[in-house]
């Protein structure tokens, strides 16, 4: 009993000594987790370290820290063909995909990033914007984060949001309810605000929209103005309607 208290308290010292000085050996960009392919490193090298911390003998040790240093110098390499190599660099880091351009939701993008509307508007609203139509570009970083250029020619109904604060009232969540999404219709949302579906319709057939199907968000703010986006990007309008 006392034999395996040692063995755990030693391989626990050692594989936290070896595993800070792979760590500083595979670059600060792994420190900070920079990207998915950074990330996926960091928890494949905290598995092989917990496993090293584990072994019930000596041999198992050495042979999980053998691993764990191979796996390390495979990274470190990747890391450093990739500085010579975009298209390796690509393929391991991903590529900046823009999301929202010149006020236009780029639907075709949302579908190659795996983003759906509800996390778009979240991100949007942590940048502090309400209002996508006032947004030069919107891009989806690699690490996940979402860099925002607003139109200068729009005043940003965020910033101006931020100093009353937001509406949080049962109307809704935000500046504009969102009335449909993805081609459906929330009906409760439509009903708080006092609406029916011919007031939708209207709207829909405003926007340059064949059918409902081809609405990807139209949304409603407290004064009646309406923000909508159509899979089309010649019949798109996001000009507010009182």
């Amino acid at each position: 009993m006392v034999w395996h208290a040692l063995l755990l308290t030693a391989s626990t010292l050692l594989t936290f000594v070896i595993l800070l000085g792979l760590a500083r050996w595979i670059g600060s960009t792994q420190l900070t987790q920079l990207t998915f392919f950074n990330w996926v490193a960091g928890a494949s090298m905290g598995n092989i370290a917990a496993d090293m911390i584990t072994s019930n003998t000596l041999r198992d040790w050495l042979t999980t820290c053998y691993t764990l240093v191979l796996f390390t110098a495979a990274c470190v390499v990747a890391a450093c063909f990739a500085l010579k190599n975009r298209t390796f660099r690509r393929l391991a880091n991903g590529e900046p995909v823009v999301l929202i351009h010149k006020g236009v939701i780029l639907r075709q993008n949302l579908r190659r990033t795996k983003v759906n509307l509800d996390v778009l508007w979240m991100l949007l609203r942590e940048k502090g914007y309400f209002s996508y139509s006032e947004i030069e570009y919107a891009i989806l970083e690699p690490t996940g984060n979402l860099s925002i250029l607003p139109r200068q020619e729009a005043q940003s109904v965020s910033k101006a949001d931020l100093v009353r604060g937001p509406d949080l009232s049962e109307a809704g969540q935000g500046p504009y309810v969102e009335v449909v999404v993805d081609g459906e219709i929330d009906g409760d949302k439509l009903r708080s605000l006092g609406l029916d579906e011919a007031w939708l319709d209207a709207q829909i057939r405003r926007l340059g929209a064949r059918s409902l199907a081809d609405v990807t968000y139209l949304g409603v703010n407290a004064q009646g103005d309406v923000i909508g986006d159509v899979h089309r990007r010649e019949n798109r309008t996001s000009q507010p309607q009182v």
